[in-house]
């Protein structure tokens, strides 16, 4: 399992390429972790995947470097999961709002590993409450990762 930091991938305000679609290419699944930001991915990731996500390579399905892969997607939220609801205060569901996502997959070809989400307090300064989150997190995405078998 291989971790990498998009923001510190990032020579000049773009992505070696090439580079990544090898590693890519060597996974069988991709995990995007990042926190909901105006209920999307923040505009770093939305930027890597229109790098990384090039014709021939990503698309079309049936010949995709991806295809057989899993995408699973992992996001920290602000607000409490309960009100990502249609009659919660963010009138949605992370599902409906990650959608895109779970399309840009199946677009090029792979299967979706749905949606680990976890509620994130940016108020939380004491750092035995932060690490319990982040522990929590990992958790449910190991947990997620180990179901896939």
């Amino acid at each position: 399992m291989n971790w990498v930091s998009l923001a510190e991938e990032a020579t000049d305000g773009h992505f070696d390429v090439p580079a990544f679609q090898a590693r890519l290419t060597a996974a069988s699944t991709l995990v995007l972790h990042f926190p909901l930001y105006w209920y999307s991915p923040p505009a770093l990731v939305k930027h890597w995947l229109d790098s990384m996500l090039t014709p021939g390579w990503a698309f079309p399905s049936e010949t995709s470097k991806l295809r057989g892969k899993t995408l699973l997607v992992s996001v920290t939220t602000g607000a409490a999961l309960s009100t990502f609801q249609p009659d919660g205060s963010n009138g949605s569901t992370l599902e409906e709002l990650l959608l895109p996502l779970e399309r840009t997959a199946a677009y090029c070809g792979m299967h979706w590993g749905g949606i680990v989400a976890s509620q994130w307090n940016p108020a939380a300064t004491d750092a035995e409450a932060l690490n319990s989150s982040a522990e929590r997190h990992a958790a449910l995405l190991v947990g997620r990762l180990n179901a896939r078998g």
